[in-house]
C-alpha cells in the first residue's frame, strides 16, 4: 500500500506541475464527489467532463491509468488528498517569486542587467515538458532556432505564436513562418491570429500579434518589447524581465492556452 501511495503522490505533483492549479483543485473535487461508489469508468467520464480540454485530459488521463494499473487500492478521498497538497506545495514554490531585469543595449556605469538574448536562450534550455514563445516578428535567429530544435529533441512540447503577413494585411515585410526555418516549423506547432478572430476599428482596420513572450513549464516567464530578430536581440534598446515562479508564468501560459483552444489563435496551414 505504500507503494501504491507513492505512485499517487508522484502523479499528484506531476499533474500539479504541468497543469493550471485551478484544473488540478476541479479534478480533486470530482473525485470527493465520486468517491468510490463509481466504477473506475463513470470516474473517468466524469473527470472527462469536469476537465474539457483536450491538452489538460491527456496529462489527467495518465494519472488515472497509473492509478488503476498501478495504485487500484488507493481510495478516491486519498487520490484527491494527494491532488490538494500537491496543488498547495505548488501554489507555495511558485509564490517564491524572483525578477530580473533584462535589456539590450548601452549599459550606464554601475548597471547590470541580462541581455536578452541570454534571457530567453535561458527561458528555451530550462524548458523540460512545455514551451510557449510569441513574437510580433522573427527574423535571422540561427541560435534562438537551434536552441528551440533542441528543446523539441530532448521532447518538450513547443508552441510559437507569430504574426504573419496574410492576417495582419500585409504589414510584414517578410513571412515570420518561413522565418522561423523549416526544422523549427516541423517540430513544433506554430499559430496565428487569423484575421477573422482579430477585433476591427471603425474603419476597418485589425490589430496585430504584438505579444512578445515566452514561458517554460508555467514556472519561468520572459516579457520584452524584443521581438525574434537579429536587431532587436543584439543592436536595437529593449527591455524586459525574466520572472521566476510566482502565478505569472501560468497566467500567461494559461491566457494563450485558452484562445488556442478557442480557436482564437489557429494552427498555421
Amino acid at each position: 500500500m505504500d507503494e501504491q501511495r507513492q505512485v499517487m503522490v508522484t502523479e499528484a505533483a506531476r499533474l500539479a506541475a504541468e497543469l493550471p492549479l485551478s484544473a488540478v483543485i476541479t479534478l480533486a473535487h470530482t473525485l470527493e464527489r465520486l468517491g468510490d461508489a463509481a466504477s473506475h469508468e463513470a470516474r473517468r467520464a466524469q473527470v472527462f467532463q469536469a476537465v474539457p480540454q483536450p491538452s489538460q485530459r491527456a496529462h489527467v488521463r495518465t494519472l488515472l491509468d497509473e492509478w488503476l494499473q498501478r495504485a487500484a487500492d488507493i481510495p478516491a478521498l486519498e487520490v484527491a488528498l494527494a491532488l490538494r497538497a500537491a496543488v498547495a506545495a505548488t501554489r507555495r514554490a511558485r509564490e517564491q517569486q524572483h525578477i530580473e531585469l533584462v535589456w539590450t543595449g548601452p549599459l550606464a556605469v554601475g548597471v547590470s542587467m541580462r541581455r536578452t538574448d541570454q534571457a530567453l536562450l535561458q527561458v528555451i534550455n530550462s524548458a523540460r515538458q512545455e514551451l510557449l514563445i510569441v513574437s510580433f516578428a522573427v527574423y535571422k535567429i540561427p541560435v534562438i532556432a537551434e536552441a528551440i530544435v533542441r528543446a523539441a529533441t530532448r521532447g518538450v512540447a513547443i508552441r510559437i505564436c507569430v504574426e504573419a503577413p496574410e492576417p495582419s494585411g500585409q504589414k510584414m515585410a517578410y513571412d515570420t513562418i518561413r522565418a522561423l526555418g523549416t526544422e523549427v516549423g516541423a517540430m513544433t506547432t506554430i499559430y496565428i491570429w487569423p484575421a477573422n478572430q482579430r477585433f476591427t476599428d471603425s474603419s476597418g482596420r485589425t490589430g496585430v500579434l504584438h505579444t512578445k513572450c515566452a514561458v517554460a513549464d508555467r514556472r519561468l516567464l520572459f516579457l520584452s518589447s524584443a521581438n525574434l530578430t537579429e536587431y532587436a536581440l543584439n543592436l536595437n534598446m529593449e527591455l524586459g524581465a525574466l520572472i521566476y515562479g510566482g502565478g505569472e508564468p501560468e497566467t500567461v501560459a494559461a491566457q494563450f492556452e485558452r484562445m488556442i483552444a478557442e480557436g482564437i489563435l489557429q494552427k498555421a496551414q
